[in-house]
């Protein structure tokens, strides 16, 4: 998530009462577009907007430059072209007026990173009301991407940082602030340590395959959104797709049917070893600290009577989410 100074910032003083962003038409003078609709969606972990060309749909995704970098896009952007060779489902990139999939504009609100996808039509399909031929399509779509993944050509390789990079760098930005944030972490890495990593069970994995980034289509599953893809276990995917399931780790049961549905899916694509699938606990158990990490970065604002209502309500969002990310050192 980014700073919600930042978040602030750009949405009370960039966004009106209509949804119309000033900053999203700022950075669309980069790419074809119809003027005078540009509508703002959400900001999260980046600004969203949607806009329009030519009375087709698009989404631009920014955000400043102390939050992404170019070279992260890029390497994001080939990763889903890679995956479109692949006849994987995705949404795709969008060249602009200067033929490049990224581009860098200084605005008045600082210096802005940005990105053109196409927008799928159709529904984010709800968890509460996903049927077993749901739950298996899921679960195929994310065997489909690992295993093109596993299958990736060395000449084109991605960068993008490992599961345990991205945990070290939040760790050297807060360090462990007392004694139960400190035991977390040293247990943390001694897990890490221990793990079994190979070409058949690490690799490039999306990180963020919950509902929320899979688009409904035709029948069709599309996968959306692959900016915090991260090497990791394939494993430690499956778990963060599904954590909605089980309450972000304590309620995880092999048992549960959905979750075997899932998995039916997955395995109908690509393999993994029950080993693997023993692992998931502790990932739940790493996601939450990285979240909880990475809460203390964003939450840079007090709940304050002049600040906005929906910030006020975020920041108690938020409070109530760090809280719950800490029951495993704070309990």
């Amino acid at each position: 998530m980014m700073k919600l100074s930042l978040m602030k910032e750009v949405v009370v003083n960039s966004v009106n009462s209509d949804w119309d962003c000033e900053l999203a038409g700022i950075l669309l003078q980069d790419w074809d577009h119809d003027p005078g609709w540009i509508k703002f969606w959400r900001a999260s972990a980046n600004f969203v907007c949607f806009f329009k060309n030519k009375d087709r749909d698009y989404i631009i995704r920014f955000n400043r430059d102390t939050e992404r970098s170019p070279e992260d896009i890029n390497e994001e952007i080939k990763l889903i072209l890679y995956l479109d060779s692949k006849g994987i489902k995705t949404a795709k990139p969008v060249l602009s007026c200067r033929g490049r999939y990224v581009e860098t504009r200084e605005t008045p609100y600082g210096r802005f990173i940005s990105a053109v996808f196409e927008k799928i039509p159709g529904e984010h399909p709800e968890i509460t009301e996903m049927k077993e031929s749901d739950f298996r399509k899921w679960g195929q779509s994310m065997g489909r991407i690992h295993n093109a993944v596993k299958t990736m050509p060395g000449t084109l390789p991605i960068k993008r940082k490992t599961h345990r990079e991205i945990f070290q760098d939040l760790i050297e930005l807060n360090p462990p602030r007392d004694l139960p944030e400190k035991q977390e972490t040293e247990w943390i890495i001694a897990q890490l340590d221990s793990l079994d990593r190979r070409e058949e069970n690490f690799g490039l994995i999306h990180y963020d395959f919950e509902t929320d980034n899979i688009i409904d289509c035709e029948g069709d599953f599309y996968a959306i959104d692959f900016d915090d893809a991260i090497y990791s276990w394939y494993a430690a995917d499956i778990a963060y797709a599904l954590r909605d399931l089980f309450n972000d780790g304590p309620r995880f049961n092999l048992s549960d049917q959905r979750f075997r549905y899932f998995m039916e899916g997955y395995q109908d694509l690509t393999t993994i070893d029950a080993g693997q699938i023993e692992n998931i606990p502790f990932f739940y158990r790493f996601h939450n600290y990285i979240s909880y990490k990475k809460l203390q970065r964003a939450m840079d604002l007090e709940k304050k009577k002049e600040n906005p209502e929906w910030m006020n309500d975020l920041i108690d969002k938020l409070q109530d989410f760090r809280s719950g990310y800490s029951r495993n050192f704070y309990n």
